[in-house]
Parts: structure tokens; sequence; C-alpha cells
């Protein structure tokens, strides 16, 4: 039987297609793999300014609530009896500068 292909080992040759199909397969599979790492490259650096700008909208946003401060029903309270003592103090200079003659 005739053997394609040279094989100078004298042993049993492997066929010149399918010699060049296996490197096919391969520099195919090198090609895939270089693909494949620079989608990689390409997800983590996205993905790590994705991750970048939740941390810096995460930290505006605790800034912003740290300089929110919330009235309690005590000072809220206190602050509407201060606004009807004022508005009273006002009503009076008001009846007060009325009934006063301008001179």
């Amino acid at each position: 039987m005739a053997e394609s292909g040279s094989d100078k080992s004298g042993g049993r040759g492997v066929p010149d297609g399918l010699k060049e199909a296996i490197e096919g397969a391969f520099a195919a599979t090198g090609r895939t793999r270089a693909q494949a790492q620079d989608l990689t490259e390409k997800t983590r650096g996205r993905a790590q300014e994705l991750v970048d700008e939740v941390t810096k909208r995460s930290s505006d946003a605790r800034g912003t609530l740290e300089g929110l401060r919330l009235v309690s029903r005590d000072e809220l309270r206190r602050l509407e009896e201060r606004i009807d003592d004022i508005s009273s103090r006002m009503a009076e200079l008001e009846r007060k500068s009325k009934s006063q003659p301008e001179g």
C-alpha cells in the first residue's frame, strides 16, 4: 500500500492533507484564542470603567445625603412656635406703627 506524504523516519507517515488540516486547526485555534483574549481584555476594561463610574456616583450620592440634615419633630415644632411668635410680634409692630401719627 502506498503512503501519501513523505515520511523520512521509515515509520507510518501522516498524509500531507491531514497534516495541513491539523496545522490549520491549530492556527485557527490560535487566532480564536487571540480574539478571545482581546475581547476579554476589552470586556475587563469596560467592566472596570463601569465599576469606577458606579463607585464615583455612589460616593457623590453619599456626600449629598450626608449633607442633608433631617429635622426632628421637636425641632420642627420649635420652629413653628418661633414663626408664630415672630408673626405675632410683627403684627403688633404693624398695629403700633399704624396707630402712631406720622410726623
